[in-house]
């Protein structure tokens, strides 16, 4: 699926593999000048190799409380500006409520949200200047059907009550903000949870609460992404849409 993105300058975080990287070269294949934010400078590298947009690489861990800072200062004197924000990155902990760390709350919360919450901060005027568009990448996790995914789940609850709120302080300024809700897709943040379980059981089981039957991927939430962050959704905004292959309608 392809959006015109001509002239439009972009962030994209956890850039670096999956969800990131394919909404990244989606914005990048339709005109966007994108920066690229994430941990590793060789993977993000590799993917700028590809971009034709005169990409932007910006390695840094989120999990830093300068992040923010490092990541605005960079974009804005590469870009002047910003049209498109995609809060993306996010790390998550499977741990059973009775065995988790506060340490592991801490992260999770932290990059999630609070994270996602102070970029938007960051790139407000720039945003307001540009009547630009924020997309947050959230999870169906939020449902609270996600197990051991205590804290990983608040934080995505989190991201799609800001994405509301946001919506309604920022629609005068004329940015939209919404959320993407993926459930099942096939990409390596499920690797800890293959290793812990199985991958092969994971799969077959996982997937029995999809009425679609099958793992989404990475490329059809980028799709979903991409719209909203796109002309075609100007008058959609403060939505929370779930791609999910209908597993939240169970």
């Amino acid at each position: 699926m392809s959006f015109d993105f001509t002239g439009k300058t972009a962030v994209v975080t956890g850039a670096s593999r999956g969800i990131g990287e394919a909404i990244a070269r989606q914005l990048d294949a339709g005109g966007a000048r994108v920066a690229l934010v994430a941990r590793s400078a060789d993977r993000l590298s590799s993917i700028a190799a590809d971009l034709i947009h005169d990409p932007l690489v910006i390695a840094v861990d989120l999990s830093e409380h300068d992040a923010v800072d490092r990541i605005s200062s960079t974009v804005l004197g590469a870009f002047g500006g910003l049209d498109v924000l995609v809060n993306n990155a996010a790390v998550e902990r499977n741990q059973p409520a009775s065995k988790v760390t506060g340490e592991a709350i801490d992260e999770t919360l932290f990059v999630n949200l609070r994270q996602a919450f102070m970029l938007c901060s960051a790139f407000a005027k720039p945003l307001f200047a540009s009547e630009g568009s924020i997309v947050n990448v959230t999870s169906t996790a939020a449902t609270g059907a996600g197990g051991t995914q205590g804290a990983y789940a608040a934080s995505k609850g989190g991201l799609n009550t800001l994405t509301k709120n946001l919506a309604n302080e920022w629609a005068s300024k004329g940015v939209r903000v919404n959320a993407v809700a993926p459930g099942l897709v096939d990409t390596e943040m499920w690797g800890p949870t293959f290793e812990m379980l199985g991958e092969d059981a994971v799969r077959k089981n996982f997937v029995k609460s999809v009425p679609l039957g099958r793992w989404g991927t990475a490329d059809e939430i980028a799709d979903v992404v991409c719209f909203l962050a796109s002309d075609k959704a100007a008058y959609v905004t403060g939505q929370i849409i779930r791609v999910d292959g209908g597993m939240t309608n169970l």
